[in-house]
């Protein structure tokens, strides 16, 4: 573990409380789009700035919603679910102090569940990449998510639903038809890129073309981060990262595995629909009647890049 970077975890959970979780998974997406472009020179930032102490989600974006949490036990917001306010509002230093602490906590997690607990669970299966067995990062933000609700919500893990009111738990209807929808579309979107750059790559011989095939879902995962700044300008809008990363993920794994563009667009297009319902589930199940936030994509990345990375890479496509 580096000791280094556990220490500037509190500050990058300290700095994206000040920014509110928003924000700063916006800056995620915008260091990631750029360190990519870089190339050679760029990489360094994407695991130390990131999805490193500075803006990796489980550590910015997790200790964000736990600050949020914490605010709202001071009765500085409402619920703890808004995590689109920048806290620096309210100039309370014990908020950012636990967002501080709640992105250290989000480092030892990730580590745990990563470079750790990976190899002795998964190292029969991925062998050298068992510490990916999943998005770790995705896993820790879940886990921390939910260790803030216990710590400070009162609706419980599934939430209280209001007396004489139905509880919902999975999309039905126009609604579905809609989700569905777009994520195929994303899907079909993703996976061609990622074919297209996979035949200059892999076929052509082009080893730029190579390099961003091969981080294509973390560039889709990046531009939809970046997308959610319309959210802080007040728009509508709907996040669709826990689309795109995966789909991109299945299209890479299936191109590579048979160099065929069609079975990576409809691997895609599959998991775009899949990802986009569970999406919907862990929503309804986890962000409704609730007071604190678990995220929903997190628990989805986690979800299908389990089976991308195990099942998927592990099992099928070795």
């Amino acid at each position: 573990m580096d000791f280094t970077m556990l220490i500037a975890a509190f500050g990058g959970g300290v700095l994206a409380t000040f920014m509110g979780g928003i924000t700063a998974f916006v800056f995620t997406g915008l260091t990631v789009l750029a360190a990519i472009m870089g190339g050679d020179f760029g990489a360094p930032a994407i695991g130390i700035i990131s999805f490193g102490s500075w803006f990796g989600p489980h550590v910015a974006f997790a200790g964000a919603v736990a600050g949020a949490a914490f605010a709202m036990t001071r009765n500085h917001i409402e619920n703890g679910q808004d995590i689109v306010t920048p806290l620096v509002k309210f100039g309370d230093p014990m908020v950012l102090i636990v967002g501080g602490i709640f992105g250290m906590v989000g480092f030892l997690i990730q580590y745990i569940v990563g470079p750790l607990v990976g190899p002795i669970l998964f190292n029969g299966i991925l062998g050298e990449g068992a510490a990916g067995w999943t998005d770790t990062v995705a896993f820790t933000v879940m886990l921390s998510g939910i260790i803030v609700r216990l710590v400070f919500g009162k609706t419980g893990i599934t939430g209280k639903t209001p007396a004489g009111e139905k509880r919902e738990w999975i999309t039905t209807g126009s609604r579905l038809g809609f989700v569905l929808t777009y994520g195929a579309g994303i899907g079909i979107l993703i996976g061609g890129v990622a074919a297209t750059l996979g035949t200059l790559g892999l076929v052509g011989g082009s080893e730029e073309a190579a390099y961003l095939f091969s981080m294509t879902p973390v560039i889709g995962f990046s531009v939809a981060a970046i997308s959610l700044i319309l959210i802080m300008c007040g728009h509508y809008f709907e996040g669709w990262h826990h689309i795109v990363l995966p789909s991109g993920s299945t299209a890479v794994i299936v191109f590579s595995a048979t160099l065929n563009p069609f079975a990576a667009i409809i691997g895609a297009a599959i998991t775009g629909m899949f990802t986009a319902f569970v999406g919907e589930w862990a929503a309804k199940t986890l962000n409704s009647h609730c007071d604190t936030h678990i995220d929903p994509p997190a628990v989805t990345i986690f979800i299908t890049q389990f089976i991308n990375f195990t099942i998927l890479g592990g099992f099928i496509f070795v």
